[in-house]
């Protein structure tokens, strides 16, 4: 089994599984090891702290690590592009070293965990989509692949009802079936298209909005244009970029003019550029750096 060894310049898996992009990621001890394991498709990938950086790998493919973790892409050349445009982020880029932008194998499980964020907090979230994820064959001990649409839907509302997942329920459902009923491989085929007419087919899909529509495209198909515009990242593209909208709230024509802005200022860059204002917003890491105090991971709100 093939290991790739990076240094936390260019990865902190930690904080990537930990940043509100996926939420099935958990620490297991391996051998007397402490790892995080975790499921992308079919495949388990594993990662752990070593003294030069971190080390991980896939299996049974071991090349799907490349793409989960987007390492076609160097995050100091990224890192590099963005301070050109907008020095100002400096702070915010040495803050974070190794925060990438994920990919998921598939686009499904994405949506379903973005359904889940709705209206909730971190720990009911994660709590929720390992729930879902466990209707799904379990690759190895304690790690499933998620289940496909066509189990979910089998699953039913009133299960997950019971489950805790609340008014979520009905929305995981239609969309579940709704999936089931479309050509196979549409959702993912979506990646190969214009990323505004991605976000139009999956705001078709019940419950889904823009906000969710985005994460889908930015973490799950691989446009790099998506801005998921939450509460957070909201409040600091007004403090930054719109001081004339202080006091009002987010509406639909607000939310189009950040990713806008956003996708004008910093071009394919956009998503990577608000991933670091969204978690330096999220976790305060800039106000509790200042007295000392380690930053927790957060969720995008609604």
């Amino acid at each position: 089994m093939r290991k790739i060894t990076l240094p936390i310049e260019e990865l902190d898996f930690e904080l990537c599984v930990t940043s509100g992009q996926i939420f099935r990621f958990q620490r297991f001890e391996r051998g007397g090891r402490q790892v995080w394991l975790g499921a992308d498709g079919g495949n388990v990938i594993e990662a752990e702290r070593t003294p030069e950086g971190w080390a991980v790998c896939s299996r049974p493919d071991g090349s799907v690590v490349e793409r989960f973790l987007r390492l076609d892409v160097s995050l100091a050349d990224v890192s590099r592009r963005v301070l050109e445009i907008e020095p100002s982020l400096a702070p915010l880029v040495a803050r974070f070293p190794g925060l990438r932008t994920l990919r998921q194998a598939r686009a499904d499980e994405t949506l379903f965990s973005f359904l889940c964020t709705v209206n909730n907090n971190l720990t009911r979230i994660h709590r929720l989509v390992r729930a879902l994820g466990a209707f799904g064959e379990e690759l190895e001990p304690g790690v499933f692949g998620f289940p496909p649409p066509e189990r979910i839907a089998r699953v039913g509302e009133v299960r997950l009802r019971e489950m805790g997942f609340g008014y979520r329920a009905r929305t995981l459902v239609q969309v579940a079936e709704e999936l089931a009923h479309r050509p196979t491989g549409w959702l993912q085929a979506l990646s190969e298209g214009e990323y505004e007419r991605a976000v139009s087919a999956l705001c078709e899909l019940p419950g889904v909005g823009r906000k969710v529509a985005d994460c889908v495209c930015l973490f799950g198909l691989g446009f790099d244009e998506a801005v998921p515009v939450d509460t957070h990242l909201w409040r600091v593209s007004v403090e930054r970029y719109f001081p004339q909208w202080r006091g009002g709230s987010l509406t639909d024509k607000r939310y189009r003019a950040v990713g806008d802005h956003f996708r004008q200022r910093f071009g394919r860059l956009a998503g990577f550029a608000h991933e670091f204002l969204f978690y330096d917003s999220v976790t305060g890491a800039g106000k509790r750096s200042a007295r000392g105090r380690k930053a927790s991971p957060g969720a995008r709100a609604k």
